[in-house]
C-alpha cells in the first residue's frame, strides 16, 4: 500500500508567514511526503522563498486563479495516497502526519481523517486549544447532519484519501472561496457517504490573523454556507433529501438555547465592528459556537 502523504499548499501573498509553514513540514517525523507548493500569482516575495527549497518542493508558478484551482493544480500533481492540505500561515506540529497516517491505516480507506487544533496569533504565541466535537460513534448520516447544521472541520487539520478525488469529489469553485473545503466535506459526506474520523489531540497550529482571508466578511462567509447546503441537497433524490432535511430541522429544534443566542450576538457584533472583525471576538466564535454543536 502507498503510504505517500501529499501536502498541498496554495500560496497567494503569503511571504510572511510562508517559511514557517514549509518548514514544519520538512520537519516532520514521517518521511513519506511530498510538498507541492502552488503560487497563486503572488506578487509578494512568495515565490522568491520557494524557489529556495526548490530541492525540496515541488513548485507549481500560475497566474492568479482563486484558491480553489491553486488546490486542484496540486491535487493533479500529486502522487501520494492522502491529501494534506496546508494554508502557508499554519503550523503542522512535528509529528501530525506520522500520527494522521498511523490512524489513518487502522480506518476504511474512505475516511476523512480531522483533529483538535492550537489556536496562535500574529507572532505565533498560542492562545488556546480548540477542540473539536467528537462524534466518532455516529453514523454518516447522522454526523451529515452535524456537517449541514454548520460544523466545519478545519481542513487543515485533515488528511483526505487520494480515493475521493478518484470518484469524482472535487474542490470546486464558488463565489465565496471561504466555503470551498466545507462545500468538499458535504459532498464527501452526503453524496459519497464518506466517514469522518477525529484525533483527540491538537496536531496543528492555526494562526489567526486581520489579513488572512477567513478572517474578512465571516458574517458574509456564514450566510453563504446556507447556499452550499440547498446545492449538496438539491443532487439527492426527493426522499433522502427530505430525509435530511427533516433531521436537520429536528436537531435544530433540540438546540441548546444558549447556542442560538451566540449566534445571534455574533451578527449583532458584526454589524457594529470594523469588517476586519477583531481576534478576540474570532476566538469567541470558534470556542463558544463550533465547540460542542
Amino acid at each position: 500500500m502507498n503510504s505517500k502523504v501529499s501536502v498541498i499548499i496554495p500560496v497567494y501573498n503569503s511571504e510572511e508567514f510562508l517559511r514557517d509553514s514549509i518548514e514544519s513540514v520538512i520537519n516532520q517525523t514521517y518521511s513519506d511526503i511530498e510538498i507541492i507548493a502552488i503560487n497563486d500569482g503572488s506578487t509578494d516575495g512568495s515565490l522568491k522563498i520557494l524557489k529556495q527549497y526548490e530541492n525540496k518542493i515541488i513548485i507549481i508558478n500560475q497566474k492568479n486563479m482563486g484558491l480553489a484551482e491553486a488546490v486542484n493544480a496540486g491535487i493533479k500533481k500529486m502522487s501520494g495516497n492522502w491529501l494534506k492540505w496546508l494554508s502557508p500561515d499554519d503550523i503542522l506540529l512535528s509529528n501530525a502526519i506520522q500520527i494522521l497516517v498511523k490512524e489513518a491505516k487502522k480506518l476504511s480507506q474512505n475516511t476523512i481523517l480531522y483533529s483538535d487544533w492550537e489556536i496562535i496569533n500574529q507572532k505565533g504565541k498560542k492562545l488556546r486549544n480548540f477542540h473539536e466535537s467528537d462524534y466518532n460513534h455516529l453514523d454518516v448520516f447522522d454526523f451529515n447532519i452535524r456537517l449541514l447544521d454548520g460544523q466545519q472541520i478545519n481542513v487543515n487539520t485533515t488528511l483526505i484519501p487520494s480515493l475521493l478525488f478518484e470518484k469524482g469529489c472535487k474542490i470546486n469553485d464558488l463565489k465565496n472561496p471561504i466555503a470551498i473545503d466545507y462545500d468538499f466535506f458535504l459532498r464527501a459526506g452526503i453524496l459519497y457517504e464518506t466517514k469522518f474520523h477525529l484525533i483527540r489531540k491538537p496536531l496543528i497550529k492555526y494562526r489567526i490573523h486581520q489579513n488572512q482571508l477567513s478572517h474578512r466578511n465571516i458574517l458574509q462567509s456564514l450566510s453563504y454556507l446556507d447556499v452550499v447546503r440547498e446545492n449538496i441537497l438539491s443532487q439527492l433524490e426527493n426522499t433522502k433529501s427530505h430525509q435530511y432535511q427533516n433531521a436537520l430541522k429536528d436537531f435544530s429544534s433540540k438546540k441548546p438555547l444558549g447556542k442560538k443566542t451566540m449566534k445571534l450576538g455574533l451578527k449583532l457584533a458584526s454589524k457594529i465592528l470594523p469588517k476586519n472583525i477583531t481576534d478576540d471576538l474570532l476566538v469567541f466564535y470558534l470556542n463558544s459556537i463550533r465547540k460542542g454543536r
